[in-house]
């Protein structure tokens, strides 16, 4: 069974200590492909199974380093040092009483000689595409434009996530309507008309409205334990959803069914390249790049396949038919990357690979918008509509009996 491993370890002709998180069968496998590689390695030590690989930083982290990052490069275009424009983001939040900043944090690792990248890599949640990205920017002294492309980066993410995010708002206030006039239905409207239907006809009633008035007379009866366990139940959806499980829950349902598991992939595939093209953009070889990529959205099975391909290219087999074979782009994707093999651009081929992509991820959330929208409209007008046909079925026979 494959597990993860977090590895520090030296690349040959690179004095610098690198640290990544690692699929391998075993720490005696991943040693020896390590070496194989010309990596001597320092520490290696297991984190855990690849479900629960790659943690994802909250959406207040990203938002919080891509405001930071648009700051930093504002300051840098305008003619200010890295430490300089960190120094002055510090200076105004602490003037705005913000105690602990994300420029604090940083500036107090820059200030003990540290670059921007290294300061970065010592924050737990810094994504690992922004640290790749400044540290490119290091390499080529264009600091201002590897900020750029990871805005860029950033931008394309929160587009994908605000597409699903849009499509989910609109089935999410109709089920709530449908839902509050359900209960309010049941809890006040409904025991009334028990109460007045029983005064007036006593007990004699046919099958159906005697069932519509033992169910409003037990809710009558109940109402407090009614209201407690409707009560309970919205906070436990409130909770399901704030910290996270329900996208977790409906991911794992999602992926069992192969028609949503290939959509979700696209998702997926759009952040991998879109993260390749910025590092092959900054200078990356194209094996440091996958792996630095890797770990923008993948899962379990993903992360594999990419560990799979990366294998085949570190053995001299070309990239476009290693990722093919690794199922990590379609005939599209590989005919592109076959291109860029003849002529260098890389990184052109995958931001196309991931444009592509996002925008099959894209057209598949417009038509499930289109056919869940008005399948869920129907179902909230049947749950009404049926309660209130429940409630006009004692009114005809209460018109009857007055008649």
């Amino acid at each position: 069974m494959s597990r993860i491993f977090a590895v520090r370890y030296l690349s040959l002709g690179d004095d610098r200590v690198s640290e990544e998180r690692l699929v391998a069968e075993s720490q005696a496998c991943l040693r020896q492909r390590l070496m194989a590689q010309g990596c001597a390695v320092l520490s290696m030590r297991d984190v855990g199974s690849p479900a629960l690989a790659h943690p994802r930083p909250r959406k207040a982290q990203r938002g919080r380093y891509a405001i930071f990052c648009r700051e930093v490069r504002m300051l840098i275009q305008a003619g200010m040092t890295v430490v300089e424009a960190v120094d002055t983001l510090c200076a105004r939040e602490r003037l705005a009483g913000q105690a602990g900043s994300l420029a604090a944090q940083l500036l107090a690792q820059l200030h003990q000689g540290m670059a921007l990248s290294q300061a970065l890599q010592q924050l737990p949640e810094a994504p690992a595409v922004l640290v790749a990205a400044v540290r490119a920017g290091e390499r080529t002294s264009d600091l201002a434009q590897a900020l750029s492309d990871y805005l860029q980066f950033d931008a394309l993410v929160e587009q994908l996530r605000r597409k699903v995010v849009s499509a989910a708002i609109y089935p999410a206030l109709v089920t709530a309507l449908g839902m509050g006039i359900s209960l309010f239905l049941l809890l006040v409207v409904m025991p009334n008309f028990a109460r007045m239907y029983t005064h007036l006809r006593g007990g004699d009633a046919s099958v159906s409205v005697s069932a519509m008035i033992g169910l409003a007379q037990w809710v009558s009866r109940h109402q407090a334990v009614t209201l407690i366990a409707v009560a309970v139940a919205v906070l436990a959806l409130g909770a399901w959803v704030w910290r996270g499980t329900a996208r977790r829950h409906l991911l794992a349902l999602a992926m069992r069914v192969p028609w949503l598991q290939r959509r979700v992939e696209d998702f997926r595939l759009a952040m991998l390249y879109q993260a390749l093209a910025l590092m092959l953009k900054g200078g990356y070889p194209m094996t440091e790049a996958l792996r630095v990529a890797s770990r923008s959205a993948l899962d379990a099975r993903l992360s594999m396949a990419l560990q799979t391909g990366l294998h085949r290219i570190e053995q001299g087999g070309a990239v476009a038919q290693a990722l093919a074979e690794a199922h990590l782009c379609n005939e599209v994707g590989r005919r592109l990357m076959a291109a860029a093999e003849r002529n260098g651009d890389f990184h052109l081929a995958a931001d196309v690979v991931s444009r592509l992509h996002g925008e099959q991820f894209e057209l598949f959330v417009e038509r499930l918008t289109r056919i869940v929208e008005p399948v869920l409209l129907m179902a909230v007008a049947l749950m009404v509509g049926g309660i209130v046909i429940m409630m006009y079925l004692p009114v005809f026979d209460m018109a009857t009996v007055l008649r």
